[in-house]
Parts: structure tokens; C-alpha cells; sequence
């Protein structure tokens, strides 16, 4: 059976790259509204400009890494705090983001497996903030990945600007 879309699937007819760019704008300052100061100490460390070199390998750019990173900062102050899942555990996992540009992990915190488990989820909720619903939690990574690769231009699109974490070290692009 032969494919009528050729070799490479058209781009989605829900992407829009105008308003991609314009989320990503929009990601990058909330970020550095909240991670900053981590940002600044990871770009210290040479295991994790090591992890960066990586993703940069594999397409990934700084709003997917800096999504990642404050993901995990925000699981690794939940777990300080011991915080669950109820509403009242809910209510102060939403301060927690509202008050992490105050907190700073060690960069030894950051690991591959870490940076790997927190690249999937923000693939997953990119997929839902391009208003795709998740029916449900048996999804493969690896698919939504693809699919935000090929249909969405998730891994193409950025903000013109020197990698944050390579070589010369780049600076927040707005």
C-alpha cells in the first residue's frame, strides 16, 4: 500500500506557526520568571551542559530543556514538602510554582533520567495546549514526540538566539 501524503506527512491542519511562536515567547518569560537563578547554576556544571549537548543532538531547544527543568523543580519541592494529591495538597503545589523563582536545587539534582522522565511530560502537555485531548493514559511518548516532530513543527520552532546551555553559553532570548 502506498502512501498519498509522500515520504513526509503534511504539517497538522491545526498548526498554526504564528501562534507557536508566540507561545514559545510567551514560555520563555514565564520561565525566566521562575527559573532563572536555577538556570544560572546549571549553566555551571558540565554534566548537565553535557545532558544539553544531547537534547541539542536530538532537536530539542532551550524552551523544551528550561520546561524540564522547572518541572522537575517543581516534583523535587513537592517531595520535600511531602505533597500529595488532595485538593488541600493541590492548592500548595500551586504556590510551590507560584514561589520557585525563591528556590534553587543543587545541579547534581539534574540527571539524564530526571531531565528524560520531565521532556515526556512536556510533550505531553504541549499536546494539550495545542488543544489535543488525551483519552486516555496508555499514550507511547515516543508517538506524541513524532507527531509533535513531524505535524507540529514542535522541535524546529524557536526564538532566533545562542543555545543557553552550549558553546559559546547563549542568554534568555527575550
Amino acid at each position: 500500500m502506498t502512501s498519498n501524503i509522500g515520504q513526509k506527512p503534511p504539517l497538522h491542519r491545526r498548526f498554526d506557526e504564528a501562534d507557536s511562536l508566540r507561545q514559545i515567547r510567551d514560555r520563555y518569560i514565564g520561565l525566566k520568571d521562575s527559573i532563572a537563578n536555577q538556570v544560572s547554576l546549571l549553566q555551571k556544571n558540565d554534566e548537565f551542559l553535557g545532558i544539553c549537548r544531547h537534547y541539542y543532538s536530538l532537536g530539542y531547544k532551550d524552551w523544551h530543556i528550561l520546561a524540564a527543568v522547572l518541572n522537575h523543580m517543581l516534583n523535587l519541592e513537592a517531595d520535600r514538602l511531602k505533597l500529595g494529591w488532595s485538593p488541600g495538597d493541590m492548592k500548595r503545589r500551586q504556590q510551590v510554582a507560584d514561589d520557585l523563582h525563591k528556590i534553587q536545587f543543587p545541579s547534581k539534582m539534574f540527571t539524564r533520567q530526571d531531565m528524560d522522565r520531565c521532556l515526556s511530560l512536556h510533550a505531553m502537555t504541549c499536546l494539550q495546549r495545542y488543544g489535543f485531548e488525551m483519552r486516555n493514559n496508555r499514550v507511547k511518548t515516543e508517538v506524541v514526540e513524532r507527531f509533535l516532530r513531524e505535524r507540529m513543527m514542535h522541535f524546529t520552532l524557536d526564538i532566533p538566539h545562542l543555545p543557553m546551555f552550549g558553546e559559546p553559553q547563549g542568554s534568555w532570548p527575550v
